[in-house]
């Protein structure tokens, strides 16, 4: 019996030192899938701006992966590592001799990509007693974004689709077209690019007026920011750079413009109700600060109506055709799609998470209201509708490979549902079913799909710079136009006369563009090098980013409490083993031995309760009381970041430079 109660002691020794010494680690995990979350302590170190440069580029550029490491205490890290395709590397500081951990220590990894596919990334610290990681929610963050392309031949490109040929074009060079968009009866063309409005009679291909940015954005930004056009043409609204404008046809000159660096600063996307009486805004940012990831309305005179605040940025906003309603979609950690009325900041619908990882970026609604389809992207890559009388789904279409579902059109009338995937697939739904009535396929990324609002045809723009024109039911292209860079984005009037194309890269989706015809894999005997980036500690391209939320993380079995809780079983075995022993041969205990026995016990059982409960103890009462303290330096000064954050205290009596009244 005795023998016997040993071996279960040392069975759970074992069993208990194997299950602390076995935690699940991010990088037994697959790449890009869901990360679990680390408990936040006092104690833990903060990661600032992690970002890669360039964001976007070729196979065989070097690109760097770069991170800020900081402590509260100037405790130095114990690593700074990045979590590269599922493994976890080393990081090393950009300049070796700086030891300022107070002020902030900068970590860079390096990789020259060669092939074409997705990079995920994030960033892990430990100063021996915390955590924290950057450049992820629930899953990592993926760059760069490769292209076969430079990007400096871009355009817009105006076509006849029932001739099947372009009408015009205009070149736009380096600058990346964000959005195209047609009045109704194709008379009249707004497009966004990175620093210019241009506004078009489209007889020609002369701008009757271009608005340039007063801020320079960088090409290939990682928020792409939009235009729309009301269905007369005569109310223009825009997001670029930090601004939401407004115009009326006839110039340049706003009616009014709006600060959008109060509510986070980039935009993913706007839209305009088709009287011009409301306009929409869809923002990125913080998922702590309820004044930016906001979804805006404004009335024509620019009259901020509501606004409404998501755990995930914007995606996408879309007016119904009678103004009434405005859809939306949002990216990680929310996931959802949305419903609103124009009346009320309330969503009429708020989805269940509609991806367990995976941004939802499409959001299409009828002229009506009353059917609305969203569009995910990768790795769960879906198309769903939902009715918004019954807010259920309707259906669901998982998109084969699951791969990301990069456009999405619906016909007015709801009865027709469009899209086009990164896998080359061209999908036609009717309402009433997920089976698609039409399915062709393109051996390249699709980056941009319409569907005229009859319903008779649609049109692709892919990563092999082709626009194709389909007539419903046949199967196959009825034309085909070149052009000099990825189609990514396409608008047809709602007359059906006429259609419009923008060339880009658009890199704030979560996937490489891939022309599936180009998918080898280069020897790089030649390194590109990139353009120096701005090595000021806070600076640099996508400085940031709106996913690198600081998170203070705490491993809750570290090697201390490992060590106690080891020593605590394997002392408390030594002195049961004794007293068996001794009990079953009779024999008298040695006063000392038991004494010193029971001591050690004790002392390793109080070490272990120290461990395991009074320090998690004062750790809880800490951070009840000192929270802003273990998120923020000391020295960081909140205000002057281009974010009025009344969460953190700001307001426009003690930080007017953030919170400005609204232009």
């Amino acid at each position: 019996m005795g023998k016997k109660f040993v071996w279960i002691l040392i069975t759970l020794l074992s069993l208990s030192c194997f299950f602390f010494s076995n935690i699940i680690h991010a990088e037994d995990l697959a790449p890009g899938s869901v990360i679990p979350k680390l408990p936040k302590t006092a104690n833990d170190p903060v990661l600032l701006n992690g970002k890669i440069y360039p964001f976007w580029g070729p196979v065989c550029q070097r690109y760097t992966y770069s991170v800020v490491y900081s402590d509260k205490d100037g405790r130095s890290p114990e690593y700074v590592k990045i979590y590269f395709n599922g493994k976890m590397l080393e990081m090393q500081k950009e300049n070796p001799n700086d030891k300022d951990y107070k002020k902030g220590v900068k970590y860079i990894f390096q990789n020259v990509p060669n092939k074409y596919g997705s990079n995920f990334y994030y960033f892990e610290a430990s100063n021996g007693l915390g955590k924290a990681r950057a450049s992820i929610i629930d899953s990592p963050d993926n760059g760069p974004v490769l292209f076969d392309s430079d990007f400096k031949n871009n355009e817009i490109v105006f076509i006849d689709p029932v001739a099947g040929k372009e009408l015009w074009r205009y070149q736009t060079g380096v600058e990346w077209i964000g959005a195209v968009a047609l009045s109704n009866d194709g008379k009249y063309l707004a497009a966004q690019s990175s620093n210019h409005i241009y506004f078009f009679d489209t007889t020609n291909n002369k701008p009757l007026w271009v608005y340039e940015s007063p801020t320079k954005g960088n090409i290939g930004g990682d928020v792409k920011g939009g235009v729309a056009i009301s269905a007369d043409g005569t109310k223009i609204f825009a997001a670029i750079n930090g601004k939401a404008v407004f115009f009326d046809y006839k110039n340049n000159k706003p009616v009014w413009s709006y600060n959008l660096e109060q509510n986070g600063g980039g935009a993913y996307g706007v839209d305009i109700s088709r009287d011009g009486l409301h306009a929409a805004v869809a923002m990125a940012g913080s998922e702590s600060s309820a004044n930016s990831n906001v979804l805006i309305l404004f009335d024509k005179d620019g009259k901020k109506l509501w606004q409404y605040h998501s755990s995930g940025n914007w995606h996408e906003v879309s007016f119904s055709e009678d103004g009434l309603y405005l859809a939306g979609a949002t990216g990680c950690p929310d996931r959802r799609g949305y419903l609103f009325s124009i009346d009320l900041p309330e969503p009429i619908i708020k989805s269940e998470p509609l991806s367990k990882e995976s941004p939802v970026d499409e959001a299409r609604i009828s002229a009506n209201g009353g059917v609305i389809a969203y569009g995910v992207e990768s790795s769960y890559g879906a198309i769903i509708l939902i009715d918004k009388n019954t807010q259920k789904i309707i259906w669901k279409y998982e998109t084969p490979q699951r791969r990301s579902v990069r456009a999405l059109m619906m016909t007015p009338n709801g009865e027709l549902i469009g899209a086009g995937t990164f896998g080359g697939d061209v999908l036609l739904f009717e309402k009433k079913s997920n089976i698609p009535i039409e399915q062709i396929k393109i051996n390249s990324a699709i980056g941009a799909f319409d569907i005229s609002d009859d319903g008779s045809f649609f049109i692709t723009g892919s990563a092999d710079k082709k626009i194709r024109i389909f007539h419903r039911g046949e199967g196959r292209a009825r034309a085909e136009i070149k052009l000099n860079e990825y189609v990514g984005e396409l608008d047809i009037s709602a007359n059906g006369k006429y259609a419009v194309a923008g060339t880009s890269g658009s890199v704030y989706f979560f996937e490489s563009i891939i022309d599936l015809n180009n998918t080898k894999v280069s020897n790089c005997s030649q390194i590109i090098e990139p353009p120096k980036e701005d090595t000021s500690l806070f600076g640099g391209q996508n400085g940031g980013g709106s996913k690198d939320n600081i998170e203070k993380k705490e491993n809750p079995f570290s090697l201390p409490k490992i060590i106690s809780a080891c020593g605590t079983f394997l002392f408390l075995i030594i002195l049961v083993v004794y007293l068996i022993i001794f009990h079953k041969r009779k024999i008298k205990y040695n006063k000392i031995i038991l004494i010193s026995l029971g001591l050690i016990v004790f002392l390793s059982l109080f070490t272990s309760i120290f461990f395991w409960l009074i320090k998690s103890e004062t750790i809880r009462l800490k951070n009840s009381g000192l929270q802003e303290e273990s998120q923020i330096l000391p020295e960081d000064n909140l205000c002057g970041n281009s974010m009025c954050e009344p969460d953190l205290g700001e307001t426009k009596e003690n930080c007017a430079k953030d919170c400005t009244p609204t232009e």
